[in-house]
């Protein structure tokens, strides 16, 4: 349906909604960083994010991703263990490992 219909059907609304989600959409593309891009899980709304909000933290560690990459942060690790923690990723999981112990799945 056309915009007016929309408008003349009650839907106005509804398409200024998703007029103002294709803006956010376009200008996060325009920046170059569609990655910031999230639905809101309140308002079910298409949103930006800056990357620290698009991840999480627990007792044990903080996380934060933006397109390319995944920040982890483990809590009360020496840094003098970093090079000794075996790391293991796939497209939906993370894995970390020291000596025979899990730290991170």
């Amino acid at each position: 349906p056309q915009l007016g219909e929309e408008a003349k059907a009650g839907g106005g609304g509804a398409a200024r909604l998703r007029l103002a989600e294709e803006a956010v959409m376009a200008l996060a593309r325009a920046d170059g960083d569609a990655s910031s891009l999230a639905v809101d899980g309140e308002s079910g709304r298409v949103v930006r994010r800056s990357h620290a909000e698009l991840g999480g933290a627990t007792e044990s560690y903080e996380w934060e991703q933006s397109g390319e990459e995944i920040t982890v942060r483990l809590r009360g690790l020496p840094r003098s263990l970093a090079s000794s923690l075996r790391v293991r990723s796939t497209s939906d999981s993370l894995e970390v490992r020291h000596g025979g112990g899990e730290l991170l799945r």
